[in-house]
């Protein structure tokens, strides 16, 4: 224990001290008591590693909240956090390490026996004293994902939910097939996957860490699954998610939401529309009220901010979002967190029953918006049809973006192409990553202009707009495309163009042509044969304002966000040498070639 005049010192130089130092001294100041030593066994021995946060001096039995972290409980700053405000408030507090992490016995693997081990903890908590018998659950991103491994049990203790940046949680639930949110249509988002597997993936305890790591150099390994085996001796559970072929029966045993799940824990849910995960946090909230028997679907709020993944309270202090700015981006969160808990798992006051189902900031509006549904009420689809004089290849091309589908006349061409050389990927500026560990890696609305110089990016821009345009839900492309390879990618960028000639990313998406039909239904492309293609682009809310322009980006890459497609046809994570393909984009008569957009006129200010 620190002395009265270390916890002084500790508490006037909070903000320059960790977290950690400073608990003693926030335990004393706001009347709570922390033990370390608690131990959890599961039902096949594992002993799980805990730490508990309760009142002093409470004569009730307590609610709980519980924490479950791979990321070390003695350390993480929102696990200490959790234990610091909740406590704070009345709640006893229990921060878990998961299986195969810090303090916990076991073997590591994102997440597998996490509903086991999950609901075998709230067996213990309501087995206690001091528990009232109700749970709720808290955290963002891996946090977040292990509550709805949770919720899959159906746990009656489990009263409650607050999954933040949580959409990583899907797997085959509504087709999707996006496992710790690390693929995307069916390509492995590399450079989250590489960081965050290199950072906490080691499946042994006693693995030392690489330091000193080239991250970008690490990132254009050949054949990808060596990418942390040659800097990070060991076994790493990004082995199993590359070795494991997408829609095989062995991702059940990781416990993602699939598509036989019921989730009918109440949830507060909040994402950001930087996040990677955005779409499947809102295909999960979906998923919840489609699999409940007639009225009996879950209370639910879903709340998507301005930011990036797991930033929803930062950015209201630094009102940046990427290159661009987004002021009044507040909402009052830990109000939220306890109106949530305390109705739920305390039976106190009214929760959040004014709340909306969906509350969401508009991006270029700047305020927030609700609805009762996703898309909201009112939507409408716009197609936006592709049209070129056949050099749609960079700004500099000729790509037309119009509401109406172009007359095929002399000066019209029926197609676009590009080389698309994985020896030479379109490189990535920002959009949804995060976890990359590369410090110099952007998220967010960033300038394409580097993008938009070269060739292997289709460029289709549109005229000036005479009228704002509000998008408010899914976008998504629909395309025909051919290629001389068996098989590729194709990734799709939505851009905002202002009048100075910036090109911000509003949203994208990636499919691998493979996947076309289905991540279960796998099926090479024979080269040169057109194939309707439909890229899913997640969901949005933007506005552009009246005078700029709308642009679409179609290349077979962008690097280092999303795994190379070499383009044989093959494993692709188990190769080293890849070929140039001739992709094409058919824009003719009798092909599909548009982006879908859902556009909003008269929305409903957010309560």
């Amino acid at each position: 224990m620190l002395g009265a005049a270390a916890l002084g010192a500790v508490w006037s130089q909070r903000d320059r001290v960790p977290m950690a130092w400073q608990m003693p001294l926030r335990a004393l100041i706001h009347g709570f008591e922390i033990d370390h030593a608690v131990r959890i066994p599961m039902p096949d021995g594992t002993v799980l590693a805990a730490s508990l946060y309760r009142p002093r001096h409470a004569t009730k039995p307590l609610a709980t909240v519980l924490v479950r972290t791979p990321y070390n409980r003695l350390a993480q700053h929102e696990a200490l956090y959790a234990g610091d405000f909740f406590a704070t408030h009345g709640y006893a507090v229990l921060v878990q390490d998961v299986r195969g992490k810090y303090g916990s016995g076991g073997e590591f693997a994102p997440w597998e026996q996490a509903t086991a081990d999950g609901a075998a903890t709230l067996d213990w908590i309501t087995r206690q004293p001091w528990s009232n018998g109700k749970v709720g659950t808290f955290g963002c991103s891996a946090l977040g994902e292990l509550q709805y491994a949770l919720a899959r049990a159906r746990h009656p203790a489990h009263a409650a939910m607050i999954p933040l940046g949580a959409g990583g949680a899907l797997g085959s639930a509504m087709g999707r097939h996006e496992y710790f949110g690390v693929f995307e249509g069916g390509v492995f988002q590399l450079a989250t996957g590489f960081g965050w597997f290199l950072e906490n993936g080691a499946r042994d305890r006693g693995q030392a860490r690489a330091n000193g790591v080239d991250i970008a150099a690490a990132l254009r390994t050949l054949p990808v699954s060596q990418a942390i085996s040659r800097v990070q001796p060991g076994r790493n559970a990004m082995d199993d998610f590359l070795g494991l072929p997408l829609g095989a029966a062995g991702w059940d045993r990781l416990n993602y939401v699939a598509q036989g799940d019921r989730i009918d824990t109440p949830a507060l849910v909040i994402n950001t529309w930087g996040d990677q995960t955005v779409d499947a946090t809102l295909q999960l909230a979906e998923f919840a009220r489609r699999q409940a028997p007639p009225g009996a679907a879950p209370e639910q709020h879903v709340v998507i901010a301005a930011g990036n993944h797991c930033k929803h309270v930062d950015v209201m202090e630094e009102r940046r979002f990427g290159e661009l700015e987004v002021p009044h981006s507040d909402r009052p969160y830990q109000d939220w967190y306890l109106q949530w808990f305390d109705q739920k798992l305390r039976g106190r006051g009214q929760g959040l029953a004014g709340l909306p189902a969906y509350q969401f900031y508009v991006v270029g509006e700047d305020r927030w918006l609700s609805s009762g549904t996703w898309p909201p009420e009112g939507t409408r689809l716009e197609r936006w049809h592709l049209s070129s004089g056949g050099r749609a290849n960079g700004r500099g091309g000729d790509g037309v973006l119009s509401l109406l589908r172009p007359a095929q006349g002399p000066a019209a061409a029926a197609s676009d192409s590009y080389r698309h050389d994985p020896a030479s990927p379109v490189p990535s500026r920002g959009g949804p990553v995060c976890c990359t560990g590369n410090p110099h890696d952007l998220a967010g609305p960033v300038d394409q202009a580097e993008v938009e110089k070269r060739d292997d990016v289709l460029v289709y821009t549109s005229a000036p707009l005479d009228r704002p345009l509000r998008l408010a839900g899914p976008l998504k492309a629909r395309l025909t495309v051919s290629s001389t390879a068996p098989d590729t990618d194709f990734v799709v960028r939505l851009v905002h163009v202002w009048p100075d000639g910036r090109a911000t990313n509003i949203q994208e998406g990636a499919l691998r042509a493979r996947y076309r039909d289905g991540i279960d239904r796998p099926q090479l492309m024979q080269p040169g044969q057109p194939y309707a293609v439909t890229v899913l682009m997640r969901s949005m809310a933007y506005r552009l304002p009246a005078g700029h322009r709308l642009r679409l980006h179609v290349a077979s890459s962008s690097f280092p966000r999303l795994e190379r497609n070499l383009n044989t046809g093959g494993r692709n994570h188990n190769e080293s040498t890849g070929v140039v393909a001739r992709n094409t984009v058919h824009h003719g008569p009798n092909d599909v070639a548009y982006v879908e957009l859902p556009v909003l006129d008269d929305p409903v200010p957010a309560r």
